[in-house]
């Protein structure tokens, strides 16, 4: 976006795609059509919700920025402050959500559905549809009864009422549940006949081998329930937020009586934090930069500086998403606005397109460790570590995988003869930084005030927003201030969407710890071997694999709580390990034939899995070795926390 190439695809535009183009290919009917009159209305009430979604967006940053300005400027601290951002963060996240819904844009992993017969696929497609409808009919139903009872209680801080935590879910759930239902009724009548007959048949039987005694639900390992239910959702093409919550909905169901509340409970709770206020605003902070003109020049300077090394542009990619990143703090901003600057540019001067995609790849797989990034913020709360320690310990794991990055591009250069820039003069350096001071003060904003104390994680991510503003907007203007609601609703999707995932894998997870299922895993490695080394490999494994499969939000979600405790227990450091997750994640990502990540870079590309993943290969080999150096040598990571707070 503002880049010289043309506009820059939003990743949710590209998914959007690649979902539509699956659906046509596996024989999935479309909506049927629809009157003038039942259109208009739609239209009314998606632009209804849509105004809705920016303007909680909106109110969020204001809430932030006047909490900021209130205690830093004017040295007056208001109570309640971050009380209020919290709740606002909660109607962001059922509201976006219920936009995520109306767009069928929750993720879901697609792979398996893919491989099956396109006559089996509306039948698939109208089991999850039917299951997002009986989870949100239950979390509705369970949600007004928590609003009941939460109605009139003043909230410690601000002094609000209660009830407005979940009014957010009610409501916001409540539109999911008519577009869910609506989505639904669009499945071909034939296989949505037959699984609703299915449906009542089965479950009809069930109630009815219950009330006659000869079956106790409640003997059913509710561990086994909670997996098998998982990975069968996962594999028919559920969203992921479904895919976690229906097992959970069914686990407190068997347990019976007001367990049921503990489902809204969590689900507001997983989504009641403050510094999880850091992800939106950091979404919306990196979309700001992508249009603002800033990832262009920090394209520029990083060409003057390594453009004439021997294979230019690829060094350029390295450098370029290490200061990108340093501000976007997300994988999916770096590869669209790296891969739509530098794939283009890179096949002019020579390059194959597969070759441009793995280097634009493999260095926004690296890049996801250099600070901001929104990962660190998930970590820091499952752990319970400081993010500021993350963001520390960030840097160096990052600059050895960058390392090897450019090694190999070095070598590559050498046999391919791949194209090199001039050598810039002092004067085009210097014109160069002139033109990024501008972006580069950016992360000078966002790191000085986290490192010195003098503003929290969320407190720089607000900065960063109004500072992404200002630049694009009144600076460069190159932010046309008409496309600012559409970013802001984009935004705020995407982080409902991430959101969603955080509240779902929240009961998931807790339930999950209920039947001591970390405890049974830690027993199974140790049983295997008690080594350090060990585990610490299977758990590189197991990380890539499940990033590549689920995402990385919902894969560290689950598989965080259950490995930290090995970890403690094995002796390896908090912090250590949770760089070790985050460069998995990174990998995982772009791992074929399944990392979403990769999807966007072929997406700008307009190439296929097929044709890249030959020539990506040398690149993920030489990101594991450099994975496995950070994995063994825990000084990398731990240096810094311990040079600059004194942490390990």
């Amino acid at each position: 976006m503002g880049a010289p190439h043309g506009p820059l695809p939003q990743p949710q535009a590209l998914f959007k795609d690649i979902i539509e183009v699956d659906r046509m290919q596996h024989g999935v009917e479309t909506a049927p059509a629809e009157g003038t009159k039942a259109r208009s209305l739609r239209s009314i009430a998606a632009r209804g919700l849509e105004t809705a979604a920016i303007l909680v967006m909106a109110v969020e940053v204001v809430v932030v920025l006047t909490g900021v300005i209130f205690r830093y400027v004017l040295n007056r601290p208001t109570a309640g402050s971050d009380e209020i951002a919290d709740l606002i963060l909660v109607w962001l996240t059922f509201i976006g959500g219920a936009v995520a819904q109306q767009r069928r844009s929750h993720p879901s992993v697609s792979i398996f559905v893919q491989r099956v017969s396109a006559s089996i696929v509306p039948y698939l497609d109208a089991i999850t549809r039917l299951v997002e409808v009986v989870f949100f009919i239950f979390v509705c139903w369970y949600s007004v009864q928590l609003f009941r009872l939460r109605l009139g209680e003043p909230s410690a801080g601000a002094g609000f009422d209660m009830g407005l935590y979940p009014a957010a879910l009610v409501l916001g759930v409540t539109i999911s549940l008519l577009f869910a239902a609506g989505q639904l009724a669009t499945v071909p009548r034939r296989p949505l006949g037959l699984v609703l007959g299915g449906a009542a048949v089965v479950v009809g039987a069930i109630l009815l081998v219950i009330w006659a005694g000869a079956f106790d639900p409640t003997r059913i390992s509710s561990t086994v329930l909670l997996i098998v239910g998982f990975a069968a959702l996962l594999v028919m093409n559920a969203p992921l937020a479904v895919a976690l919550g229906f097992p959970a909905m069914i686990y407190l169901v068997i347990l019976g009586g007001a367990n049921l509340l503990m489902l809204p409970q969590r689900l507001i709770a997983g989504a009641d934090n403050f510094v999880l206020l850091a992800i939106p605003l950091f979404i919306l902070a990196g979309a700001l930069m992508e249009i603002g003109g800033i990832s262009r020049r920090l394209v520029d300077l990083a060409m003057a500086l390594v453009g004439h090394l021997g294979g230019g542009l690829a060094h350029v990619t390295v450098v370029a998403e290490i200061l990108f990143s340093g501000i976007s703090g997300s994988t999916t901003a770096d590869v669209a606005a790296m891969g739509s600057l530098l794939i283009p540019s890179m096949e002019k001067a020579g390059y194959r397109k597969e070759e441009a995609i793995s280097i634009v790849s493999a260095a926004s797989a690296m890049g996801i460790l250099v600070p901001p990034c929104l990962l660190m913020v998930i970590l820091a709360t499952i752990a319970d570590i400081s993010v500021t320690a993350l963001f520390l310990a960030g840097f160096l794991p990052a600059g050895v995988l960058a390392g090897t990055l450019m090694l190999l591009i070095y070598f590559k250069a050498r046999t391919q003869e791949w194209q090199v820039a001039a050598r810039a003069s002092w004067g085009n350096l210097g014109r160069a930084v002139v033109h990024a001071i501008v972006p580069l003060l950016l992360p000078v904003i966002i790191f000085g005030s986290i490192f010195t104390g003098a503003a929290t994680v969320t407190e720089s991510a607000v900065l960063a927003v109004v500072y992404a503003l200002v630049v694009g907007v009144f600076f460069y203007r190159e932010l046309p201030i008409r496309k600012l609601s559409s970013l802001f609703l984009e935004s705020t999707s995407l982080s409902a969407m991430s959101m969603w995932l955080i509240a779902s894998a929240s009961v998931f997870t807790w339930l999950l710890a209920r039947d001591q299922v970390p405890q049974m895993v830690s027993a199974v490695i140790l049983s295997l071997s008690g080594s350090r080394w060990f585990f610490l490999l299977a758990s590189v494994l197991l990380f890539i694999f499940f990033a590549a499969l689920l995402e990385g939000f919902p894969a560290v979600i689950i598989l965080g709580p259950i490995f930290y405790p090995i970890a403690t227990q094995m002796g390896v450091s908090t912090l250590h390990f949770s760089i070790i997750i985050v460069a998995c994640v990174g990998i995982g990502l772009f791992l074929p034939p399944v990392g979403v990540a990769l999807f966007v870079a072929l997406g700008i590309a307009r190439s296929t899995m097929a044709r890249v993943i030959r020539p990506f290969a040398p690149y993920l080999l030489v990101l594991f070795l450099g994975l496995l150096i950070v994995t063994f040598i825990p000084w990398i990571t731990i240096v810094l926390p311990e040079w600059f707070l004194g942490l390990k």
